[in-house]
């Protein structure tokens, strides 16, 4: 994965809530113990990361993502339908 992708990946992780980062560091575990915990979260190099695991990420944020947009759908629907 180069660069630009991981940055990308960064900023769509970053826009995630904290269960769904606690999801993502288990998947991050299994590939490294390269990380450091801080008061404010856990600090991981994309460096120590294979592009097995990157991949694997970046799938789980596509996964996110999507459901949080069939969830923003589905309440705008439930909306609409109580207004009728």
């Amino acid at each position: 994965m180069n660069r630009l992708q991981k940055e990308t990946l960064k900023d769509k992780i970053e826009k995630l809530d904290a269960q769904e980062h606690a999801q993502i560091f288990e998947v991050i575990k299994r590939y490294t113990a390269n990380y450091t915990k801080t008061q404010t979260g856990v600090l991981v190099s994309s460096d120590n990361l294979s592009d097995e695991c990157l991949h694997e990420i970046e799938k789980m944020v596509i996964f996110y993502i999507d459901q949080r947009k069939r969830m923003d759908a589905d309440i705008a629907e439930r909306k609409a339908i109580a207004r009728k």
